[in-house]
């Protein structure tokens, strides 16, 4: 051996022990490799193109510095041929240097430089296992033996090659390999059904969880639903009752006052304590009212939480079209009606209503006014002083786009003026003195119906004594009565079952043949009400009037 320490080794089997192997082999050539002694260190059987050089990626590695990263390469073409890969040492066949591509006449010698480091190279013909052209190599019994596996089983097509190798029972006459090969492929096959059976049943416990999980959420949406909606009827019987209850209270403390003013200007003798317990009792009656409205609140609150609770999950981020159905459903809760029972096409219908809103100007100049003269601040402290829903704001928007001085039609009931559009009758039901132009479509400066401020007052008085009686604090039955004429709906409510559940707007377009001014004026204020809560959502400009915190 050389002093650098010669260390040979095959890439392919390095690892390997390559004893005991029996192999399957095409015809092809047995290379040993020898020493400086021509003892021979390794043997390696190729059938076809393989490399020798210094580099780990050549076929057979001989780590010495005599040898070329990339020494030569040998390769199989109609014969075999011996390549110099430009090595520093230069290859040599007996001892002549090659310069080019030569052909090898086997068996051959070939050294590598001046290392003293040869191979011979032989044909090999070895004797078939099985019948066929595939050929096996015997042990060789040389320690160290490398040899280099090519797998070959001729005269099959690949189909039959699949079939044999996949067949569920062994057929007769497999070689060694091909029993390995269904060996290895049987265990995969066992491998992979234990992975797949894993996936399956990890799959159904899956499905079988969200199976659980939907019936459980349907559950709690319908007991949390069944909750609000009962919650919502006791709410609007607690609302019709506070109301009345206000309303008395109210004419209570009027005819006290006017008679303790009747009293003092008569200058009657009476009981003073008759007088203290009456007032007692109007003090008393307003603590418990007070205390009902908070009750009243508290419930409102609760029910919220019940409404969330039944609405069903969403995934993902909510789109332009939930959103808008989040309002409508909001507002109907403004205006007393229960969002959970919305009958089908409702929330089309008042998108219809938003559309037509979007094709007029009417709005935003109506909405510009309101803000130009205060108004807003009016209604609101109205409404509110009377217990009303704020979105009532919308009402004389589509009696008179809030104009104080508007004059309606001539009808045979006379002629409605103002932003409220009261008639002389109904004003003076509610305080207002009409002028001595009453029933002309002129404008009368002494007509208190011209007047912003107590003809909004005068119409919150009106509204709640509807929402109080037969709309049973229905909001949108409340709008029909204003439209229509309270007298008039009220004869057709009093027709419907009497329960508090059965008494809304969509019952009674169901049975009855309104008008379709009653009807448009209905879906025009709720409309504008879903815009007035995102006006710049529906493009308009204005900015919201108020906000859900802020709802009755």
């Amino acid at each position: 051996m050389n002093d650098d320490k010669t260390i040979i080794s095959s890439r392919n089997n390095r690892d390997s022990d390559a004893a005991d192997r029996t192999v399957m082999l095409q015809l092809g050539v047995k290379v040993s490799l020898l020493d400086v002694n021509e003892s021979i260190l390794k043997v390696f059987i190729f059938t076809n193109n393989f490399s020798v050089g210094r580099s780990s990626d050549n076929d057979i590695v001989i780590k010495s510095k005599a040898v070329s990263r990339h020494h030569l390469a040998i390769k199989k073409e109609q014969g075999w041929w011996i390549h110099d890969l430009d090595s520093a040492n230069g290859t040599y066949i007996n001892d002549q240097q090659i310069v080019q591509k030569t052909s090898l006449s086997l068996p051959a010698s070939v050294s590598l430089g001046k290392a003293g480091i040869s191979l011979k190279i032989e044909i090999v013909r070895q004797v078939n296992d099985d019948g066929h052209q595939a050929h096996i190599l015997k042990e060789i019994p040389l320690p160290g033996v490398t040899i280099r596996i090519e797998n070959s089983i001729r005269d099959h097509s690949k189909e039959e090659l699949k079939a044999r190798l996949l067949a569920k029972s062994e057929a007769e006459g497999l070689g060694n390999h091909t029993r390995m090969i269904r060996s290895i492929i049987h265990e995969d096959r066992v491998a992979h059904g234990k992975k797949h059976r894993k996936f399956i049943w990890a799959l159904s416990a899956l499905f079988l969880i969200s199976i659980a999980f939907i019936i459980y959420q349907q559950i709690t949406i319908s007991n949390a639903r069944t909750l609000a909606i009962d919650m919502f009827y006791d709410i609007k019987v607690l609302e019709v009752s506070l109301s009345q209850s206000e309303i008395r209270l109210t004419e209570s403390a009027e005819v006290l006052d006017l008679t303790i003013d009747a009293i003092l200007s008569k200058k009657l003798e009476i009981d003073q304590k008759v007088i203290e317990v009456e007032q007692e009792k109007i003090v008393a009656e307003r603590q418990r009212v007070a205390q009902q409205r908070q009750m009243l609140k508290k419930m409102k609150a609760r029910y919220q939480q019940y409404v969330e609770q039944a609405k069903p999950y969403r995934l993902g981020l909510s789109s332009g079209k939930h959103y808008e159905e989040d309002l409508i459903a909001r507002v109907a809760r403004g205006f007393g009606e229960s969002e959970l029972e919305l009958p089908e096409g409702f929330m089309n219908e008042v998108k219809r209503y938003i559309s037509l809103w979007q094709q007029s100007s009417r709005m935003q100049h109506a909405m510009a006014r309101l803000e130009t003269y205060g108004y807003t601040p009016i209604i609101m402290n109205a409404l509110e002083n009377e217990g009303l829903s704020l979105y009532f704001v919308y009402l004389p928007l589509q009696e008179s786009d809030y104009d104080p001085n508007a004059i309606g039609p001539q009808t045979r009931f006379g002629v409605a003026k103002g932003a409220w559009q009261f008639l002389a009758t109904t004003g003076q039901e509610y305080g207002l003195s009409p002028g001595p132009l009453e029933n002309a479509r002129e404008y009368d400066e002494l007509d208190e119906r011209f007047d912003f401020a107590l003809a909004t007052h005068a119409g919150a008085k009106y509204l709640k004594n509807i929402y109080s009686t037969e709309a049973q604090a229905s909001g949108l039955l409340v709008l029909a009565s204003y439209n229509y004429g309270q007298t008039r709906v009220r004869q057709m409510i009093n027709k419907m079952e009497d329960d508090p559940r059965q008494r809304n707007f969509w019952r009674l377009i169901q049975q009855f043949d309104i008008p379709k001014e009653t009807y448009d004026y209905v879906f025009f204020i709720f409309a504008a009400a879903v815009i007035g809560e995102d006006p710049l959502h529906f493009g308009f400009g204005f900015k919201p009037l108020l906000y859900s915190s802020s709802l009755k």
